[in-house]
C-alpha cells in the first residue's frame, strides 16, 4: 500500500533512519540514495519509492548470485560480509523453517510482488526490518528515543499512521521475530537487504546482527556478498 511507502519515506526524511538513530542507523536509506555506493538504486528510491528500491536491489544481486553460480566464479565473490558458515541453496535454519535459494528459479515477478502497492504485509515487513536493523547496532536512551517520536509527531501522517510508528519504534522486532515472519525465500532476500540498507555498516554489532540475520535466513554467503555487492557498486 502506499501508505507503507510514505512511512518509509517519512522515516527516512526525518533522519529517524539515519539521523536520530544517529551512531546508531548510520546511513540507512539517505546514504542508499546519495553516496556514491547507491547512485543507481538512490534514483530509484526517488522515482519509485525506497521499498520498490529494496526490491530491485534484491532482484540484481540474486541475479548476480544466479550468473556467478552459473559460470563457476564463485572465487571472485566479496568475502567481506559472509554468514560465519557456507550455506546449501535449500536449506533449514534452527526452528526448521526451509528457504530455497537455487540459483535462477526465482523470476523477477517474485521480488517485485513482495513490494507491491497491494502486498501490504509484505511492505510492512520491510519496514520493520529496517527499523530492528537501526536499533540493533547501537543502544537507544531515552533522550534519543524522544527525538525519534518527537519527529515522528512532526511528519505530515494521519493518527493512525502515527500509532503505526510509535508502536513500531517502541518494540522493534527481535531476530528471532523479525525470521519467523519471512514467509520465502524471496522476502528473505528483500528483508536481508532493507536491513543492510538501515544499519551502520562500520559497527561491529551491525555485521554481528546482519551475519546473525543470515545465518537465520539461510542466505548463502555468495549471495550475501552479492546484495553488499549492490549497495557499494552501483
Amino acid at each position: 500500500m502506499k501508505e507503507l511507502q510514505k512511512l518509509v519515506g517519512s522515516l527516512n526524511k526525518s533522519g529517524a533512519l539515519s539521523g536520530f538513530l544517529g551512531g546508531v542507523a548510520g546511513g540507512g536509506l539517505t546514504n542508499l540514495a546519495t553516496s556514491k555506493k547507491g547512485k543507481k538504486v538512490g534514483k530509484k528510491a526517488f522515482k519509485y519509492g525506497a521499498l520498490a528500491a529494496v526490491g530491485g536491489l534484491a532482484w540484481k544481486a540474486y541475479q548476480q548470485y544466479s550468473q556467478k553460480s552459473e559460470t563457476s566464479q564463485s572465487g571472485q565473490v566479496n568475502r567481506e560480509y559472509p554468514p560465519q558458515s557456507a550455506q546449501d541453496t535449500h536449506s533449514a535454519n534452527s526452528s526448521g523453517r526451509t528457504f530455497d535459494y537455487t540459483p535462477a528459479r526465482m523470476p523477477e515477478q517474485a521480488f517485485t510482488e513482495v513490494v507491491d502497492d497491494n502486498n501490504e504485509s509484505g511492505q510492512l515487513l520491510l519496514m520493520r526490518a529496517m527499523i530492528a536493523a537501526a536499533y540493533a547496532d547501537g543502544h537507544i536512551d531515552e533522550a534519543e528515543r524522544q527525538k525519534i517520536f518527537a519527529s515522528v509527531e512532526n511528519m505530515a501522517l494521519t493518527v493512525t499512521e502515527k500509532a503505526m510508528l510509535f508502536d513500531e519504534l517502541r518494540k522493534p522486532m527481535t531476530l528471532s521475530e523479525l525470521v519467523n515472519t519471512v514467509p520465502d525465500a524471496q522476502t528473505g532476500i528483500e528483508v536481508y537487504a532493507a536491513s543492510v540498507t538501515a544499519i551502520d555498516l562500520q559497527q561491529a554489532a551491525s555485521t554481528h546482527y546482519l551475519e546473525a540475520l543470515a545465518n537465520q535466513l539461510c542466505i548463502p554467503r555468495e549471495l550475501v556478498a552479492s546484495i553488499h555487492n549492490q549497495l557499494e557498486h552501483k
